[in-house]
């Protein structure tokens, strides 16, 4: 199975110390984590340079030389795909007739890098990103009730960015450190205890995982 990560949900595992579960899932469940050329720059190249972030850049740059995570460049097909998923993101919301922006130029390589390699999975962190393809009815309320704005609304390029992506299954982090408990992936022992895995979803919320307090609660009464 082809997962296609963004620089959100590779940024979170990284900053947790849980980078392994990505070669551990791969060995395990056959799932190939692939990122685009842009996120490696973003989450690699730029903070090695900045001792703030180098820690995480030096982990994810292992990760890539252990072959955990692939980095595919997306040719002159991806490239124009990209422009247009980020002109149809960038031009479905409107606010006194001006577009608001939603996503990045990054993001919108990792969408299209997706579709390109007929990708099962993208995961994605980000939360606006992700409710762009999957629920982009919600992106309106919610900015009309943080913002206190009224926002106008392009169905059509709506209508046509989700057409484009109409099986890719959207996880996050938090989803990839549960499925690395339930294998009995998350610290190396068959049984790893349900403490761990709560810690290890808490860890990524605060790292930048767009995931509830509530959600959590879920995963853990799930198990």
């Amino acid at each position: 199975m082809k997962a296609v990560m963004d620089s959100s949900s590779i940024i979170s595992i990284s900053d947790t110390c849980l980078i392994e579960i990505l070669g551990k899932l791969k060995d395990s469940a056959g799932i190939e984590f692939i990122i685009p050329a842009s996120v490696e720059r973003e989450s690699v190249l730029r903070p090695l340079n900045i001792k703030r972030f180098e820690l995480k850049a030096i982990r994810i740059k292992r990760a890539i030389a252990e072959g955990w995570i692939e980095v595919h460049s997306l040719g002159s097909e991806g490239n124009k795909l990209t422009d247009e998923i980020e002109h149809l993101a960038n031009h479905s919301f409107y606010h006194k007739g001006r577009p608001v922006k939603l996503i990045h130029k990054g993001e919108a390589e990792t969408l299209a890098l997706a579709k390109v390699l007929d990708a099962q999975t993208l995961v994605i962190d980000e939360r606006t990103a992700r409710a762009l393809v999957e629920n982009p009815s919600r992106i309106k309320s919610v900015m009309e009730r943080r913002r206190e704005m009224e926002i106008e609304v392009d169905r059509k390029n709506i209508s046509h960015l989700r057409s484009l992506f109409p099986e890719l299954n959207i996880v996050r982090s938090a989803e990839l450190i549960a499925l690395a408990y339930e294998k009995g992936l998350l610290n190396g022992k068959p049984t790893p205890s349900k403490n761990m895995l709560e810690a290890a979803l808490y860890a990524v919320k605060y790292a930048g995982c767009a995931v509830s307090s509530l959600e959590i609660e879920k995963f853990l009464k799930g198990i």
